[in-house]
């Protein structure tokens, strides 16, 4: 009876969860892989040059981790959010903006300072899309999935609270100049609906289910990676042994 129970409440799991094709949907919509697409390049550079391993892998995983963590309802709503202009001007949102340009908007805003409402909303929409949890994996999440894998000292292993608190507001710090130069162009009530989209809490499920997903995804090949090079040695160690 155990066994027929368990059944029927997996066949209902998966019976509502997000489809491929939606999670498709929703990453094309969302722009949820461009950062993946950034640490693809940084991981193929420290690839061992005689792996067979191609990046292009971490894509497929990342989409299927989406997947196992999305309902379908979930997706459905994702999608339609995502519909809304003012989230595909946030996903549009540049963190590699020309250092030139972000000078001279700097330059320009402390001339003419932008109001305490303008400021406030955007500090807030960060705390949206940021908390402390996200920024730590931001900071952190590549250097100890490869440090994890291959070795190595962690940087959150080597530094204070006190020095880590320090960090993670100079952080949101950084990320505030980018934000107020992608949103200049709208209005204060635009802002305000888009301070009310990322209060949502789907909103909120989908960026830590984006940043886990990718730092799951990356450690999955890093590893496999590992144990290629790990069962490449113990085969070469074997013919050696034979000769």
């Amino acid at each position: 009876m155990k066994k027929i129970i368990l059944s029927l409440i997996l066949l209902i799991q998966l019976s509502f969860s997000a489809t491929p094709e939606q999670v498709e949907q929703y990453v094309m919509l969302s722009q949820a892989d461009r950062e993946l697409l950034e640490m693809e390049q940084i991981i193929e550079e420290i690839i061992p040059p005689n792996s067979a391993k191609s990046t292009t892998i971490i894509s497929i995983r990342f989409n299927e981790y989406l997947t196992k963590h999305f309902s379908e309802d979930e997706i459905t709503e994702l999608i339609e959010l995502y519909k809304n202009p003012l989230l595909q001007v946030l996903r549009e949102l540049d963190y590699q903006i020309p250092k030139e340009e972000l000078r001279e908007f700097n330059l320009s805003i402390e001339k003419n300072p932008l109001s305490k409402k303008r400021l406030n909303l955007n500090k807030k929409i960060i705390e949206n899309m940021f908390d402390e949890e996200d920024l730590k994996n931001i900071r952190y999440g590549l250097q100890e999935k490869v440090s994890e894998v291959f070795g190595g000292e962690q940087e959150s292993d080597l530094i204070t609270k006190e020095e880590e608190e320090i960090l993670l507001k100079q952080m949101r710090e950084e990320l505030m100049l980018p934000l107020l130069y992608t949103t200049q162009t709208l209005s204060v009530k635009e802002l305000t609906e888009l301070y009310q989209l990322t209060s949502k809490s789907i909103l909120k499920k989908a960026n830590k289910v984006e940043i886990n997903g990718k730092m799951y995804t990356i450690e999955y090949f890093l590893k496999d990676i590992l144990t290629g090079m790990m069962n490449k040695s113990m085969a070469n160690l074997d013919i050696k042994e034979g000769v």
